[in-house]
């Protein structure tokens, strides 16, 4: 046919159904209350929230040690907390805004700046080992590694 193209099947474009808004004022917001009600609850979920801090985290490995590297600007050993799992190692820190005597505060959106963090070790720990020590806004934390179950020995008894 003249003036006309042949399509392959890739080209076919089909319309796409659009179902109606039927009660757009009951399912609006739903699952935005939905997730922010479970969002609560699991703070390491909400850490791609715009107002949430990022804490970059290096993991090292020597033959017994394991070596872990983060950054925390503006934080002290006081206010920064390390827990450590067989599996897991948590960071969680707070600053609170202090106030100063003779001035009396206003407004302020400073009040306390909060992170939280949590990494899953690629190897097992001992979780009553480890020492965590800050300087100039770097956390260097050295967790010892779990020792290799070891195997008993089956005997039988005659």
């Amino acid at each position: 046919m003249k003036g006309q193209v042949p399509m392959t099947s890739r080209e076919v474009r089909f319309p796409i159904p659009t179902w109606p808004k039927m009660f757009p004022f009951e399912t609006e917001g739903i699952f935005d209350t939905w997730n922010k009600f479970f969002n609560a609850s699991r703070p390491f979920e909400t850490l791609n929230a715009p107002d949430a801090v990022h804490i970059p985290v290096e993991i090292a490995e020597t033959e017994k040690e394991l070596l872990v590297t983060a950054e925390v600007p503006g934080f002290t050993e006081k206010e920064l907390e390390v827990r450590v799992e067989p599996n897991r190692l948590f960071i969680t820190g707070k600053i609170y805004d202090k106030e100063e005597k003779g001035k009396k505060t206003l407004y302020t959106e400073r009040v306390y700046n909060q992170i939280f963090r949590y990494v899953d070790l690629p190897i097992a720990v001992n979780p009553n080992n480890g020492t965590a020590t800050v300087k100039d806004g770097v956390l260097n934390i050295t967790l010892y590694k779990a020792q290799a179950p070891k195997l008993i020995p089956v005997t039988t008894v005659s």
